[in-house]
């Protein structure tokens, strides 16, 4: 994977978590979730066999910020194709399939690391586009 095309898919992600984020904040159910959620998360995104790409996701006081690399200091870490990544964030697949089904890999389709195990039960409502 070429410079271009990482640059490409940060932006893709960066660009589908804010737009989740945006949507989110405009039903007033979901104002409190946003503003209290507080993490520090690395994001893997499995692009080849051996390669992952870092992106990290930061949290607190109702502001999130999607930056490059990987965070000395963090919360959780996630590592998913981007793709299976996408389908999660837009409601098609469910937490329950993004833990049992493989990649295209042979890896699971979410893998995690930490002992937040709140903030990754609470990632979910964060991330994932409500059903209309």
């Amino acid at each position: 994977m070429d410079d271009t095309q990482r640059e490409t898919l940060f932006l893709t992600i960066k660009a589908v978590i804010d737009g989740i984020i945006a949507d989110k904040r405009e039903n007033p159910k979901n104002i409190n979730r946003l503003n209290s959620f507080k993490g520090r998360i690395n994001i893997g995104l499995h692009v080849e066999e051996n390669e992952i790409m870092w992106i990290n996701l930061v949290a607190k006081d109702g502001e999130y910020v999607v930056g490059k690399g990987a965070l000395e200091e963090h919360d959780l870490e996630l590592i998913a194709d981007p793709e299976d990544l996408m389908f999660f964030c837009n409601g098609q697949y469910s937490v329950t399939h993004m833990m049992m089904k493989k990649n295209r890999f042979g890896k699971r389709k979410l893998r995690f690391k930490g002992r937040a195990y709140g903030k990754l039960l609470a990632l979910p409502k964060i991330l994932v586009l409500d059903k209309k």
